[in-house]
């Protein structure tokens, strides 16, 4: 069974603000974890079709929590990372699976993010799971993936899902490539 959404942030002020946020745009209601311990607990008790962390924790990395979470097969790992630890963050999560999202953030972006993670979770299609690797392994937008994925179509002459097939063969062929060398 799928909860919904779990926020994790060390600041309960920040936290409170994003949940009040995604309830407001995307109507779910998600839980709250302010430590890695509690994050965790929540995690193993529930299957959650969301995870986002953001901020300092008061027990550990957030880096090595999004990582672990997302080698322990929870689904929809967000992290929310300062523009100065951009590059570190794509260093310890590159091919994890996690989400990374580059703060200073749009709340407009944070949502889309939120809702393509979340479609994606509950079984959503090749587009929808072309767009969200764009988004974990180019860095992109999600209006960027959406449109690369489109250009792509038109240009080919090709429908869009086959499109995203053709994208999300070419992106696992590049993991692979950066894996064996």
């Amino acid at each position: 069974m799928n909860d919904g959404m779990l926020v994790v942030c060390g600041q309960r002020t920040f936290c409170n603000n994003l949940c009040e946020l995604i309830t407001s745009s995307i109507a779910i209601h998600p839980s709250v974890a302010v430590s890695g311990a509690e994050a965790r607990r929540k995690t193993s008790m529930s299957e959650m079709n969301a995870v986002l962390l953001a901020g300092k924790l008061p027990d550990e990395n957030v880096l090595d929590l999004a990582l672990e979470l997302a080698q322990g097969g929870v689904n929809g790992v967000m992290i929310v990372i300062d523009r100065g630890a951009l590059f570190e963050a794509h260093e310890v999560l590159d091919g994890s699976g996690v989400t990374i999202l580059a703060n200073p953030l749009t709340k407009d972006a944070l949502i889309q993010a939120i809702r393509l993670v979340m479609k994606v979770a509950e079984g959503g299609g090749t587009l929808d799971r072309a767009k969200l690797m764009l988004v974990q392994m180019k860095g992109w937008t999600e209006p960027q993936a959406h449109r690369y994925i489109q250009k792509l179509s038109m240009d080919k002459r090709l429908p869009r899902e086959l499109a995203a097939q053709i994208v999300i063969k070419a992106l696992n062929r590049e993991q692979q490539e950066k894996e064996e060398s």
